[in-house]
């Protein structure tokens, strides 16, 4: 009888130290998996972590590259509109630069053209009349027209061009006493020509 009761004990401290045994291995490897898993789930997490920082990183650099190049033809774009505007502006001023020189120079040769016109009218008065009690008087009205004649001549030869201002000359010169009766008439043609031409040809 305490032979069977002393094998009971034994059987049964077996028992035990076998559930112990294996409840230890068995808790060994369970937390060995649960530590892999979570390993596991950290890496995963990195992992989606590193990507989604990348794919960030990516985006950001697409739109910062895509912001210089709206930058970079926003500036072309108004650099273009500036140059247009700049050279509108240029031209408007130089057409309304030659506009004004145009008046004056118009102004010039108007003056010279009325002041050559009284100047050849005495001439002639005077040459018909002389001989005549009234030639001494057509005589001082014709030189009396002739420093008008020089002052016309001076604005002209400030005005040009070259052209206006020889056929000017030679205007003046067919107004003195001693010129053929018929010179007049071509040098007043011919700085007529030339007037024309310098207000409507840009120089």
């Amino acid at each position: 009888m305490a032979d069977d009761v002393m094998t009971a004990w034994i059987a049964a401290g077996a028992a035990v130290a076998g559930a112990l045994s294996g409840g230890v291995v068995t808790g060994w490897f369970t937390l060995a998996s649960a530590r892999r898993q979570a390993q596991g789930t950290v890496d995963a997490a990195a992992r989606q972590a590193d990507a989604a920082w990348a794919a960030g990183q990516r985006q950001a650099d697409a739109a910062w590259e895509a912001g210089r190049r709206q930058a970079d033809a926003a500036w072309e774009a108004g650099r273009l509109q500036a140059d247009a505007q700049l050279d509108v502006a240029s031209r408007t001023l130089t057409a309304q630069a030659l506009a004004a020189q145009r008046e004056v120079r118009r102004a010039a040769y108007a003056a010279l053209l009325a002041a050559t016109d009284t100047a050849h009218q005495h001439r002639e008065q005077w040459q018909q009349a002389l001989g005549t009690p009234q030639a001494t008087a057509c005589r001082d009205r014709y030189q009396a027209a002739l420093p008008p004649v020089t002052e016309a001549l001076n604005l002209v030869r400030l005005e040009g061009p070259d052209t206006v201002i020889l056929a000017a000359e030679a205007l003046e010169q067919a107004l003195d006493a001693s010129a053929p009766p018929g010179r007049h008439a071509g040098a007043h043609t011919a700085f007529l020509a030339a007037a024309r031409t310098a207000l409507t040809v840009a120089p």
